[in-house]
Order: structure tokens, then C-alpha cells, then sequence
């Protein structure tokens, strides 16, 4: 976390915006309410930031600043590592979005397996998906070294932009084909898919492009 006020209150926000998405904590199995806390307690620091930088703040107001800045840090550092540090749901990505440090030893396999596959999909059949994983460079649905392909997916909303957040639903496959099954109520929703590769170490690549296709 930044060392200044100001810079502590701008990485809060953001940690606590991005966690109080109802998709995003849901996907990750948290407990709402103790983000709403969280919230509270930002605010509170919030308000005696807002406080010690105004034109009437004394000595007591500075120190009240600094006070709850150290609780509000300490509160932040123990729910990540209760609730985040180990939490097999949470991505790469969650860890880039939410302020915090993705591990050296993942980001040097990232860095080694920079591909990601392409999504074909395949609507013949009434409330049906198939979908096909392909790799453009090797003509092949795996290139070397890959385990499988993690795919994300999920309804995107009417009138919403396609985003990882908004895909919760997480599936691994080891083969080309990837065949998923809807009921008839959802027929006609819109539906999107984003996959990566996986490589024979745990290491993930990039997220590819989100692909969107309406139920059969």
C-alpha cells in the first residue's frame, strides 16, 4: 500500500470499489458484509483525510489522520491474507485490479507462455454450445507444452460491455471441445466466453478475446 494519505486513500478506493461488485465477490466467495465494513471503516479514514486537509485542520486532526490510517492499513492487510492470499478463486487479473502483488514465480510463467486460444463456437443444436479451442500460430488446439485451457463464462447482461468480471462461471479442459448444455429459459440470452492456456507447471497465459453468442 502507498506510504503518503493521499496515496493510501486512492489505492483504498479502488481496492474497495472493485471488491464491493456483487459479481466480483460472489465469484470469489466472500461475505458481503464484511466488505460493507470495510467500506465503513475506508470512509472513516476517508473523512479524517478530508478533514486534515482543510484550511482550519490542526495538530489533533493530523493525528487523528495518521491514527486511522494505520487501523484502516492493518484492517486491509488482515482480510487480505484471510480472505484473498489463498483464495484459489482469485486471479491474476482480481490481484492487478485490486491493487495487490502477483506472486514472481507467476509472472515468470505467465512470461513464458504469452499465447492465449481462440474460441470457435458451434450453435446447431437447440440449447446447446460447443465450443472449439484453437491456436492460430501451431494450426493446432494445443501448442507445446500446454496442459489444458481454462474457460470463464457467464450471462452478460442487456445493455452491459463484456467483461472477465462479469464471466464467473470457471471450466478446465484438456480437449479441443468443450461442450456446455442451457435449459429452455435461457434460450435467447446472450452468453460470453473468454479462455487461456494452462501450461504442465500451473503457469496461465493471457486471457484471449471475450466471445459472445445468443442461446440457441
Amino acid at each position: 500500500m502507498p506510504t503518503t494519505f493521499a496515496g493510501l486513500l486512492k489505492w483504498l478506493m479502488n481496492f474497495i470499489g472493485y471488491l464491493s461488485q456483487k459479481e466480483v465477490y460472489v465469484r470469489l466467495g466472500l461475505d458481503e458484509m464484511r466488505i460493507v465494513t470495510l467500506g465503513a471503516e475506508i470512509a472513516v479514514y476517508g473523512d479524517a483525510y478530508t478533514t486534515a486537509e482543510g484550511p482550519n485542520a490542526g495538530k489533533a486532526d493530523r493525528l487523528d489522520r495518521k491514527e486511522k490510517a494505520v487501523s484502516v492499513s492493518k484492517s486491509i492487510r488482515r482480510y487480505v491474507n484471510m480472505s484473498l492470499r489463498y483464495n484459489e478463486h482469485v486471479t491474476d487479473e482480481d490481484r492487478v485490479m485490486l491493487g495487490l502483488t502477483v506472486p514472481e514465480a507467476r509472472k515468470r510463467s505467465e512470461g513464458e507462455m504469452d499465447e492465449y486460444p481462440e474460441i470457435e463456437v458451434y450453435t446447431g443444436i437447440i440449447r446447446r454450445i460447443k465450443c472449439r479451442f484453437l491456436n492460430r500460430e501451431h494450426r493446432v488446439a494445443k501448442p507445446p507444452h500446454v496442459h489444458g485451457v481454462e474457460l470463464r463464462s457467464g450471462f452478460i447482461p442487456d445493455g452491459e460491455k463484456p467483461s472477465l468480471t462479469l464471466l464467473p462461471n470457471s471450466s478446465f479442459s484438456t480437449r479441443s471441445t468443450l461442450t456446455m448444455d442451457f435449459s429452455d429459459e435461457e434460450r435467447g440470452k446472450r452468453f460470453g466466453l473468454c479462455a487461456r492456456y494452462e501450461n504442465n507447471k500451473g503457469g496461465k497465459g493471457p486471457f484471449g478475446p471475450i466471445v459472445t453468442v445468443f442461446i440457441p
